[in-house]
């Protein structure tokens, strides 16, 4: 077992599909805006399983990626089970800090969709034009939770946690996983609820 530190006085998290399950709003949209092609087959979140949605066969990467630029994807978005409640606890100990990659648009959206929804949280956004991963961003001290095994590789962060199911983009994480916020919640209960 790994043993975490007793003490967090800073929290690093990513945005997509740890805070909140971006997987569910693209299928969202997806699914309406592809119903009437021939090619359709309605698409359950849980069954993509690739970073650049293959699954979704009737929509380009092209196409999938302008939803992470359009107000509706912001609008369908719903937190994970406990993250809120969870990050706010953390908040009331110490600073959270939201980091997450993007492009220009969709970062400015996502730090407008955090002030509104996450008030007490920082928003740092890492542009992928200039950027491979988070590793510029100094976390040392701080917990780190992500669900890509690359940006929690090349982070500084004293403690790193792997977030959510296991992907192709996860899956050779050695490290601590923990799958939803409540298990998050149970390994620092003692420290949030003091």
């Amino acid at each position: 077992m790994i043993l975490l530190p007793l003490i967090i006085n800073k929290l690093f998290v990513d945005f997509d599909g740890v805070i909140v399950n971006t997987i569910a709003a693209i299928c969202d949209l997806y699914n309406e805006d592809f119903k009437y092609y021939n090619e359709y087959k309605y698409v359950f979140p849980e069954q993509v399983k690739t970073w650049n949605f293959e699954e979704l066969n009737c929509a380009s990467r092209e196409y999938i990626n302008t939803y992470f630029n359009q107000q509706r994807f912001f609008d369908k978005l719903k937190f994970m089970p406990q993250a809120y409640e969870t990050l706010r606890k953390f908040a009331l100990k110490g600073e959270v800090v939201i980091v997450s990659s993007g492009y220009s648009p969709n970062l400015r959206a996502k730090e407008e969709w955090c002030k509104e929804h996450l008030p007490f949280c920082q928003f740092i956004g890492v542009n992928l034009k200039e950027y491979r991963d988070k590793s510029h961003i100094d976390m040392s001290g701080g917990l780190f939770i992500d669900d890509s095994a690359h940006n929690l590789v090349t982070s500084n962060a004293e403690t790193k946690i792997c977030y959510g199911e296991i992907y192709p983009w996860n899956k050779e994480w050695t490290g601590k996983h923990c799958w939803n916020w409540n298990m998050i919640y149970q390994l620092y209960k003692a420290e949030l609820e003091d």
